[in-house]
């Protein structure tokens, strides 16, 4: 995924760049044209969503007491609740989440709902990643996958004590560099009569959020995940945690993650909700936010998940 250059020693000279490594260049311009047309293992799954398969991230390497100069740094990022306990042509669907994935290629990805089922085409992924799972003795979990040259130093499952459904809040900690980095997936309970626990987990998580901010004021954090959040349920925030979508803009047309007015994998109620947030800490001032996994798959003519993914790029 990410490469530095070795033969430069010049600490702004040194390079992470995003590619598919050890996936060939070849291979990687196969698996973006097979989200097109597919191919012979997986030619039911034809989707029309043309990946970016260009970004990169610039590491500095200089000392880590005090702010790190991040110049140059960009980082991107995919959350999806990729709807595993949705049994409706399962494999076919986790075949699409992985080539719109693997064509994106973002740096890291945060995924929820899922199941061992779809294990195989997510564990795809690992020629690209590494993945770590929250809780796979449940029925569905989260998995954060981290481009292979991202140094993972923690991996911390917290298990929801008021969660009736299983929830956590999955938390990985590691470096770009020297760029102390903290990644924070959850997916919190589900459906609006669920509101006070729903509320009660946010809560949770901010906290741990000012937690780490305040013992690591220099870090690059991001949160996010299916929060089956409502406005009228947010909580104070820590100061500094900006909400990606509204720093990049509000834009009307990628505002709703779940929405059944466009989206008919489920019985439309007409309803439409952005459950689907990210927000970030740290010295990263812009972010471009778009939605993917927006067209059918022909085979089976539904979208690979009831969810839009959240795609963000950070610089």
């Amino acid at each position: 995924m990410l490469e530095s250059s070795e033969e430069n020693d010049d600490p702004a000279a040194k390079r992470l760049k995003h590619s598919a490594s050890p996936v060939s260049p070849q291979e990687n311009g196969d698996a973006a044209l097979n989200i097109f047309f597919g191919n012979e293992e997986d030619d039911e799954v034809q989707v029309l969503d043309e990946p970016d398969t260009q970004s990169s991230v610039t590491s500095k390497t200089s000392a880590a007491s005090g702010p790190v100069d991040i110049t140059g740094l960009e980082v991107s990022l995919v959350s999806w609740n990729i709807d595993g306990l949705d049994g409706n042509s399962l494999d076919t669907r986790m075949k699409a989440v992985y080539k719109i994935v693997s064509g994106l290629n973002p740096d890291f990805v945060f995924l929820q709902e899922v199941v061992s089922r779809g294990l195989p085409a997510i564990d795809r992924l690992s020629k690209l990643y590494n993945i770590y799972y929250s809780n796979k003795d449940y029925l569905y979990y989260t998995a954060i996958l981290v481009s292979k040259m991202f140094d993972v130093e923690r991996h911390e499952v917290i298990h929801f004590v008021n969660s009736g459904m299983g929830r956590t809040l999955q938390i990985l900690e590691g470096r770009i560099g020297v760029q102390r980095v903290f990644l924070l997936n959850t997916h919190l309970e589900s459906m609006r009569e669920h509101s006070k626990a729903r509320k009660e987990q946010f809560k949770q998580c901010m906290d741990k959020i000012q937690e780490l901010i305040t013992r690591h004021p220099n870090c690059l954090l991001f949160f996010g995940g299916d929060l089956n959040i409502r406005d009228d349920e947010l909580s104070t925030i820590p100061r500094g945690l900006a909400d990606a979508w509204l720093a990049a803009g509000a834009k009307k047309d990628c505002e709703f993650t779940w929405d059944t007015r466009k989206n008919d994998n489920k019985q439309s109620f007409g309803a439409r909700n952005r459950f689907d947030r990210i927000f970030w800490y740290g010295p990263l001032s812009r972010v471009k936010f778009s939605l993917a996994g927006q067209q059918r798959i022909r085979s089976c003519l539904c979208f690979p998940s009831d969810h839009w993914a959240v795609h963000c790029e950070f610089s």
